[in-house]
């Protein structure tokens, strides 16, 4: 099932309330002697944290940090059922345990989770045994066997899941690139045209600016005025093109903002963005842009599958000439976290634009701080 509130979620709930409605009816049937309000409770926290679980808008769902925990005491919920009520009216209960294992692949590695509904399913069943005092190899075989097809069939809905995820990052990832691209081929045209009307146009404006103030003092009279007109509209004429040329080439870069826009623009619901980017910042070398905007993809990417964050922090700033650019999330990283490939080619990228990269500790999660040589274009 989704880690959202989806049809995968209504099935889990409705096999849920059945399980939990045929317990009530049994109850009554048998002349339950006890108190029934533990049963209710306990039914009522299971349910209650399924949905919490399976909810996407949830701050406890399956991509939260909560997930293995809750899905521990969902499990101890079943098994405290098993023990309260009779086994030999309710041996149906193993079907909350199969709910429970259709979660487990969201949370777990497959094979992981393989083992653990062995063991589940083992001591399920074992503790059926010692209260019926009866053989239960056979029912455990068929439980257990529906426990692993529940399993593998959320193993390939996971798997689905996480290529569709990697395909919305490759497309944002070409959308960026696409985007620069448009942004580099507009930049180098008005390049061109800036750079010919300030080389040749304007110094013919500057040359004939110079010939008309010196033909102003050979002559004089009606004639001197009539230049002198001339050699101001001409010097108006040259600062004109001087003003042109300035605002093409104060608009051929990219702000930052800009730049990261595909990028964000898919991020989950669960994922909420705090960015603080300054405006003037610009990406001026488009092999520096590229470079940086597979690193950020790469930390949105890492932030999504391995921290399970649910704030996601992106700082942008200029400082003694250095461009300083600090992600960090609220997620948790795992105790024995190593860098694999992907930190590697972020520190590569990096270093071949003449910056460093760095990796830190903030509260359990991982932050980075990028720094990159940054000069401030200078105009005419």
């Amino acid at each position: 099932m989704k880690t959202k509130f989806d049809v995968a979620t209504l099935a889990g709930l409705a096999t849920w309330l059945l399980v939990y409605g045929l317990t009530l009816y049994l109850l009554q049937r048998i002349n339950w002697p006890r108190n029934v309000w533990p049963i209710h409770a306990l039914f009522l926290l299971y349910g209650a944290l399924f949905y919490l679980l399976t909810n996407d808008n949830s701050r406890y769902n399956l991509a939260s940090r909560w997930a293995q925990p809750l899905l521990l005491l969902q499990l101890a919920t079943a098994f405290a059922l098993l023990w309260l009520l009779p086994v030999r009216y309710f041996d149906f209960l193993a079907i909350l345990t199969i709910i429970w294992a259709a979660m487990l692949p969201f949370v777990l590695r497959t094979t992981v989770a393989v083992a653990v509904i062995v063991m589940v399913v083992a001591a399920w069943f074992t503790l059926v045994a010692l209260r019926s005092e009866s053989p239960t190899w056979i029912s455990a075989l068929l439980y257990g066997s529906f426990h692993m097809f529940a399993l593998m069939v959320q193993s390939t809905s996971r798997d689905a899941q996480n290529a569709k995820a990697e395909l919305e990052l490759k497309h944002q990832q070409l959308q960026a690139t696409q985007q620069l691209l448009q942004a580099a081929s507009r930049q180098s045209e008005r390049t061109r045209i800036a750079r010919n009307l300030h080389d040749l146009v304007g110094h013919h404006l500057t040359a004939l600016t110079i010939q008309l103030q010196v033909a102003s003092h050979q002559c004089d009279g009606e004639i001197k005025a009539q230049i002198d007109k001339c050699h101001q509209l001409a010097r108006l004429l040259l600062s004109d093109v001087r003003e042109a040329v300035s605002t093409m080439r104060q608009y051929a870069d990219m702000p930052l903002a800009d730049a990261l826009t595909p990028l964000l623009a898919l991020l989950p619901q669960h994922l909420t963005l705090k960015q603080q980017i300054e405006p003037r910042i610009k990406l001026q070398d488009l092999q520096q842009a590229q470079h940086l905007l597979y690193v950020i993809q790469e930390a949105l990417s890492n932030s999504m599958k391995h921290s399970a964050a649910t704030e996601l922090h992106i700082n942008a700033g200029i400082s003694d000439g250095q461009l300083i650019i600090q992600l960090h999330d609220n997620g948790k990283l795992a105790g024995n976290w190593q860098p694999g490939n992907g930190i590697k080619g972020m520190q590569e990228r990096i270093t071949e634009c003449g910056g460093s990269i760095r990796f830190s500790d903030k509260a359990g999660a991982m932050a980075l701080t990028i720094q990159l040589p940054y000069q401030e274009q200078q105009h005419d």
